[in-house]
């Protein structure tokens, strides 16, 4: 017998070591994909903002001269209304799901369109655990990194998943980045799936439904 436990013992650290390995390259996914998402939804709602929209900044006090140090910047991308959006974005984590491409890397796509058009969901798994753990993932992430996420907001530029998701957070590769935005452009763009966008879904809802029709 304990010859036997001798025996099993190095398959058992292997079972064991894979299982972390695949634990941690999904966790890796997760906050990936949630970073990416929180980037999208950030500079989607900073979009809907009338650049004339402005607020004012500065202190209130009026110093000896009686002047204030006020002065009137864009409200999109104040650190005001960047604020306000970082405290509710993590409730858009669940309009993701998650997607496996050709080669096998998992991307999160968005399953409905912002302005009501139709959209292709092929290949892609909604559940409440991918919700969950995106929701999670993202706001341990601005947890995290908060201080950084709003000044680099602020200056608006064009690299953005690039700056805050591989350089910032260190979370995601160059790769992850083109596979998220070929799976979100497929979603959006494939005329072929629009008549019926449940084709090659996966719901949780739907697995359950079997499994208690097989029961019966």
């Amino acid at each position: 017998m304990k010859i036997g436990y001798v025996i099993s013992f190095p398959f058992l650290y292997l079972a064991i070591s894979l299982l972390e390995d695949c634990l941690a390259k999904r966790s890796k996914d997760i906050y990936c994909g949630a970073c990416l998402a929180l980037i999208d939804e950030v500079n989607w709602d900073i979009s809907q903002v009338d650049p004339k929209e402005k607020i004012q900044v500065g202190s209130f006090r009026i110093d000896s001269k009686g002047n204030q140090a006020l002065q009137e910047i864009p409200l999109a991308r104040s650190a005001v209304h960047l604020t306000e959006v970082l405290e509710g974005v993590c409730n858009q984590m669940s309009n993701y799901a998650s997607s496996t491409n050709a080669d096998g890397r998992r991307s999160y796509v968005r399953t409905n369109s912002r302005d009501g058009s139709a959209v292709s969901l092929t290949n892609i798994e909604i559940t409440g655990e991918v919700h969950s753990q995106l929701k999670f993932a993202c706001e341990s992430l601005i947890e995290d990194h908060e201080d950084n996420l709003i000044p680099a907001f602020q200056t608006g530029l064009d690299n953005m998943p690039e700056l805050i998701c591989v350089e910032l957070m260190d979370v995601c590769s160059k790769i992850n980045l083109t596979d998220f935005i070929e799976a979100n452009r497929a979603v959006r763009t494939n005329p072929a799936k629009a008549a019926d966008v449940t084709d090659g879904v996966k719901e949780e809802d739907d697995e359950e439904e079997e499994e208690s029709k097989d029961e019966l």
